[in-house]
Parts: C-alpha cells; structure tokens; sequence
C-alpha cells in the first residue's frame, strides 16, 4: 500500500472492513466503464474529501502526485493527437478540432481526444486515491482475512501476499536508515555523475540485500518451526465482526457496482 495503516478514531477506521473494499471496487470498475470527465472528476473530488474526512496524510504521496502530474501532461499531449474517434461516442466532441499545429489545416488536436486524455488521468487519481485512503483505514490482518476465504487462494499465497505486507515496509526502513548511515559518515548521495551516484548507491544495496536474505532465511525457520502447512484451514486471533448494517451496506454496494455496468452499457458514464 501507498500509506500504511494508522488506527484513528474516524468514521471510516470504525466501519466494517469489507464495506471500504467494496466501494474500491466500486472505483475501479467506475475506472473501467467510465469515460465522462464530469462522472470522474466528481467521484475523485469525492474520494479526495472522504481522505480529508479521516485526516489521511497527503504528503506522503506526494512524490506520487507529482510523478501523476508529469504523467498526466504527457498523456493529455499524445491523447490530443492521436487519439482513436471511436473512444469518444458524442458526434460533436468527436468531431471537435480545437486547433492545428501545422500548416495546411494538419496536426490536429482533437477535443475528443483532450477530454479522454483527461479522463485517463482522473482515472489513474481516484484509483490510486481510494487504493492509498483503503491501506490508511483497514488494517492488514483484515485484508489477509478476507484473502483467506477466497475459495482459489491457497494458503501459500495468502502466506506470501502478507509476509510481502510486511516485509516490504521494513526493507524501506532499513534502506533510509542506510542512507542514514553514510551521510553521517560524509557521503553526499546527491551529488556527481550518474556513474558516480550508483557507485554510491552500492553501498547502501550490498547491506540491504544481505539483510534481506538473512530475514528471508528467519522467516523460513520460522515457518517450519511452526509448523507451516500442517493444518489446511486459517486461524485468526481475532473472529471477524458482522452485523446487520454492514451487511446491507455491502449487499447495497453490490447491487451498485452491478448497475454500474449496467448504466455504462445504456451510455450513462460514457462521453
């Protein structure tokens, strides 16, 4: 996840675990069928809101909405002149020119082609937004929970879907306390040639690695200690809480995602 989980006393941390999941779902199948600006910039401001709403922490996707804005320049550019008429189902958006940058009436940017290349960026937005607000809100454990109980997912892969949960976060540390490690010791990591600047990083991914190695090897012992694998079924420390309201809220979402693609197919959602 972009945010790790933070336990806050919000409406969105109170909520049933599944009730959150089930609305990114919803985002990323509004991803799929959408292409109106409007529908996706509204849902975005909305998931931008509900983030305000339980203090998630901006800043630290904020390399990340910087990457986004460089990224969604370069698709608004290749959107304008490239893009294929039939995305783009209204006539006079379609057919739209807003300008050319040849002579000759030649080079041409579309209108459709810069309202789906807009589109296009909302979408990367609200994905990554409500992907990131679901990491800050839901614990891992309930995610690894809700893992469990898909019928295809075996426990070696619920196994390695939480242990990369945990293991990428520390890795991260290690790396920044590396880092860390040399700039006191008078390395300037910033500066020379980018020749210079990877000669330099080999240091910080020699000992990163072989620390890597040395947890993966405590984590394999760890296993057989325990036994991994005896037993076929999952336990939890903590039973899973149900009730009424949460239950109708994700029947309700449900129903939700199915008109979606219901709507999308009529033309609603869709420029």
């Amino acid at each position: 996840m972009l945010v790790d989980y933070r336990k806050l006393d919000t409406w969105l941390h109170r909520m049933n675990p599944k009730i959150p999941m089930l609305f990114v779902l919803f985002v990323i199948v509004a991803s799929i069928v959408w292409t109106n600006v409007i529908y996706l910039a509204v849902l975005t401001l909305l998931l931008y809101l509900v983030g305000v709403s339980c203090h998630f922490p901006w800043k630290k996707i904020g390399w990340f909405l910087k990457l986004a804005l460089f990224a969604s320049i370069l698709i608004l550019i290749i959107q304008a002149f490239t893009s294929d008429d039939s995305l783009v189902k209204t006539e006079w958006i379609r057919d739209a020119t807003l300008f050319y940058v040849l002579p000759g009436q030649r080079g041409a940017a579309k209108l459709g082609g810069v309202l789906y290349g807009l589109s296009c960026c909302f979408k990367i937005y609200m994905v990554v937004f409500a992907i990131a607000i679901l990491g800050f809100v839901v614990p891992p454990s309930e995610f690894i929970r809700g893992l469990s109980k898909v019928p295809f997912a075996s426990k070696q892969l619920t196994f390695i879907f939480s242990t990369a949960w945990r293991f990428i976060p520390i890795i991260q540390g290690q790396a920044i306390n590396l880092m860390n490690a040399q700039k006191t010791r008078g390395m300037e990591l910033e500066k020379g040639r980018l020749g210079e600047k990877l000669r330099k990083m080999m240091r910080i991914v020699t000992p990163l690695l072989s620390n890597s190695l040395e947890i993966g090897s405590d984590i394999a012992l760890t296993m057989e200690a325990r036994g991994f694998g005896a037993t076929k079924k999952s336990k939890f420390v903590r039973p899973g809480k149900r009730s009424a309201g949460s239950v109708v809220a994700c029947i309700a979402l449900l129903l939700l995602i199915g008109g979606l693609i219901y709507t999308s197919t009529r033309g609603i959602g869709v420029m």
